[in-house]
């Protein structure tokens, strides 16, 4: 049995509101130039046909704020590029992550809130951090972003 306390009586109906905001993310993150795949989840069985790549991993559902009925979402984005088909070096390996980025930047703060307000859907998001050092797979390596986005 989940627990409703805490949570606005009509909690219910926005429960299905939450599957679009992911979908939204992953297709508005798919237009990123250059990338290879764009899903939800990091999966182990990631091939090097996947890169450059670009993973949505929800890691905190809050509860909805005092008279709010959106729940706050953190996430992580991962993206990465392959290290081994880097033969300008680790240099442009950087230089990619970096511009792939600023694309994920525009993408969340600019293209996500305006794809829910196409859609009658409030969403806002609030970029938190990269964390430059994420290699979790070998030969690969991974940046993350972590956001904040409600909706």
């Amino acid at each position: 049995m989940i627990s409703t306390k805490g949570y606005p009586r009509t909690v219910g109906r926005a429960k299905a509101e939450r599957c679009p905001t992911y979908i939204r993310a992953t297709t508005t993150l798919a237009t990123v130039p250059n990338v290879a795949s764009c899903a939800i989840g990091l999966e182990t069985a990631i091939v090097p046909s996947d890169y450059p790549l670009i993973r949505i991993v929800p890691t905190r559902l809050n509860p909805p704020n005092e008279g709010s009925m959106r729940r706050q979402i953190e996430v992580l984005i991962y993206f990465g590029a392959a290290l081994l088909e880097a033969s300008d070096g680790l240099e442009a390996v950087y230089e990619t992550l970096l511009e792939m980025e600023e694309a994920i930047l525009e993408g969340v703060q600019f293209a996500l809130v305006k794809a829910g307000i196409d859609q009658g859907a409030f969403i806002a998001s609030r970029f938190v951090e990269t964390i430059t050092d994420e290699d979790r797979l070998p030969h690969y390596k991974l940046f993350a972003m972590r956001w904040r986005v409600e909706g």
